[in-house]
């Protein structure tokens, strides 16, 4: 199973509120926020990967393997400084964001996300991004807001790259185990990710 509209998705949404403590209220907040300031500017980049062999980076990969790279959130400094070309990144603004503001300008198509933990992030840097960008959330979704599912940034580019009817998702520089900060959170944040990448119907190769 894949969720493709909300009402798919929804019950997993809900499962994660309650686990996590998360407010439904605050994410419909963030994403109307989003969509105030930013929105979307067209899904013609997305549906590029249609037929292809996708590439997620992740925050341990050493080398890219294949033409179409998504870096995942905090994943993209460790991407380009071991030479990857990103298509595309994934971020609800928890990273480099400076970097993310100058490739998104140069031509890199930015899928930003919406969540009642990152309000403030949206304010200050969803205005900022002048390149294409496609907007995101966990929640319903509302007009120039869309959710293809998913929960970290990772998970939300292995949804968006199903969606999309992606040949095959290559999870490069990945660890389940091993997260980079928050501890505890993020460990758990990481099983949901792992879990949730189980449901789609791409196949699924990783590398380490």
């Amino acid at each position: 199973m894949s969720p493709v509209d909300y009402d798919e998705w929804c019950p997993i949404y809900m499962e994660i509120l309650q686990d996590f403590g998360y407010s439904q209220k605050e994410d419909i907040e963030s994403a109307r926020l989003l969509q105030q300031l930013r929105g979307s500017d067209g899904l013609s980049p997305l549906k590029e990967l249609k037929g292809k062999k996708v590439e997620i980076q992740g925050p341990f990969m050493k080398e890219p393997y294949t033409d179409i790279q998504i870096p995942a959130g905090s994943a993209l400094s460790v991407a380009l400084k071991n030479g990857g070309e990103p298509y595309m990144i994934v971020t609800d603004l928890d990273g480099d964001t400076h970097t993310q503001l100058s490739i998104n300008l140069d031509g890199v198509p930015a899928v930003i996300h919406a969540h009642g933990d990152n309000i403030d992030m949206v304010k200050r840097w969803g205005p900022r991004f002048l390149g294409h960008v496609v907007s995101t959330c966990q929640c319903e979704p509302l007009e120039k807001v869309y959710n293809f599912g998913g929960f970290t940034d990772g998970d939300r580019a292995v949804f968006i790259a199903d969606h999309f009817q992606a040949k095959e998702i290559i999870l490069n520089g990945w660890d389940f185990e091993t997260p980079v900060k928050d501890g505890g959170v993020k460990k758990h944040k990481l099983q949901w990710a792992e879990r949730l990448i189980d449901l789609v119907k791409t196949p699924v190769t990783y590398l380490g």
